[in-house]
């Protein structure tokens, strides 16, 4: 009962401390909230916006309340006072209508709104590069933390030989460089322990600037590679056009074709509507004139061969962001199937690795009872322990990679999407 009620006790003290454990979500979460490339994104994506507002609102009518008051020397001639009196105070109320620009106003509004799209990417784009950046600091601690914990279970073990081969030399059977070679192994061992609690320091703090979370905070390992199922490299390849960065290149291919025929409208002609309201006009011939209309016309014929040339730039234009995104669509291509590769090596890799440390302990274990039982040197147990200990370290540091690698592919292959504006 006595027994019961202690693993009880020691359930609920610990059990607080795993629930207490930030999730990978968790973080992101939180970077999302107190990153400030997040906000300097969203600020981006506004500013394209009132783009397209200024843009419209060029193609609506104008409207303006001008006055204007004039003094002037009186002219000596009678009939010029009529025309030009020495005051003159004008109040009018001004309308224009822009009727026809070549349509180069309803392509520099559809430009617009395709700028306004790719930046929307670009934003989307910045999110997932943020999830990478903290899978990444996240992934880092928990890799140093388990390196760390590693380190110090050989270092304790080590320790323990030290120990035993001590007690074997003072009896006479052991030699007593067999307890400087275990010394000398254990120091190299406590170095590795402080260079990696070193790391694990910087690492967190990394952690913490991408997050604004605490650097003491303590993290849950996701282990996403459990239960993760690997589809043919066919299946990532289709989602190419999916990705956040070929999106906002296609969005920018459409608006240099918006600048191919806002270059080529210049070569039209224009017509303007205005209009004039007047409150107050100068005394004299025009002061009962209370309003006035005209329709302008304006024919370009020649501008030494400028217009022509803005056409031809805006073409080259189009080609260079045609380019950029086959440039694109290849670079995503070679990117995924190197993650692939690297991801389908790296498990691979963790299979031998955990073979290797299942044999190698098995190895170490019966180098010590044999030496125990005088059947084997000492220096082939500090080699099965050193076998021991290298493959352990490499293991879990491969288990980390592999999810880190794993990310990478699911992000190149557009599978972890940007949160919705709710969700940041």
């Amino acid at each position: 009962m006595r027994n019961t009620s202690k693993l009880l006790i020691s359930f609920f003290l610990i059990t607080p401390l795993f629930a207490s454990a930030a999730t990978l979500q968790q973080a992101y979460q939180s970077a999302l909230q107190k990153n400030e490339t997040v906000g300097i994104a969203k600020e981006q994506v506004k500013q394209f916006s009132e783009r397209v507002s200024q843009v419209k609102g060029g193609i609506y009518p104008q409207l303006a309340l001008n006055a204007t008051h004039l003094v002037q020397p009186q002219p000596t001639d009678p009939l010029a006072r009529d025309f030009f009196p020495e005051k003159q105070t004008t109040i009018n109320l001004a309308a224009s209508q822009a009727l026809f620009r070549g349509l180069r106003e309803f392509a520099g509004l559809r430009q617009q709104k395709d700028l306004l799209a790719s930046q929307e990417e670009i934003h989307r784009m910045t999110l997932v590069q943020i999830y990478a950046d903290v899978a990444t600091a996240y992934l880092n601690v928990l890799s140093l933390e388990k390196d760390i914990k590693n380190l110090e279970v050989q270092t304790k073990i080590y320790s323990e030989r030290v120990g035993e081969l001590g007690a074997r030399a003072r009896r006479g059977e052991s030699n007593s460089n067999e307890v400087l070679t275990a010394q000398s192994t254990e120091a190299v061992l406590k170095a590795d322990l402080e260079l990696a609690r070193g790391q694990l320091r910087t690492a967190r703090e990394t952690f913490a600037f991408l997050t604004g979370m605490s650097p003491q905070e303590t993290l849950q390992d996701p282990d996403l590679t459990g239960s993760a199922k690997m589809d043919p490299l066919a299946t990532y390849l289709k989602q190419i056009d999916n990705r956040y960065d070929i999106k906002a290149a296609q969005k920018q291919l459409e608006a240099m074709d918006e600048e191919v025929s806002i270059a080529k409208g210049a070569h039209m002609p224009s017509l303007d509507l205005k209009g004039n309201y007047y409150f107050k006009r100068p005394e004299g011939f025009t002061e009962d004139l209370k309003w006035d209309v005209q329709l302008v016309f304006s024919m370009p014929l020649f501008e030494g061969g400028t217009t022509q040339s803005k056409v031809r730039e805006a073409a080259s234009k189009r080609i260079e962001a045609d380019l950029n995104v086959s440039r694109l669509r290849r670079l995503a291509s070679q990117e995924i199937s190197s993650y692939y590769e690297t991801l389908q090596t790296r498990k691979r890799q963790i299979e031998a690795l955990q073979n290797a440390a299942t044999l190698s302990e098995r190895n170490y274990q019966l180098m010590q009872r044999d030496y125990r039982r005088g059947l084997s040197r000492n220096i082939d147990v500090q080699q099965s322990l050193t076998d021991f200990r290298i493959a352990s370290r490499a293991l879990d540091q491969a288990r980390f990679a592999v999810q880190m690698d794993l990310i990478k592919l699911q992000i190149a292959s557009a599978q972890i999407l940007a949160p919705t504006a709710k969700e940041e």
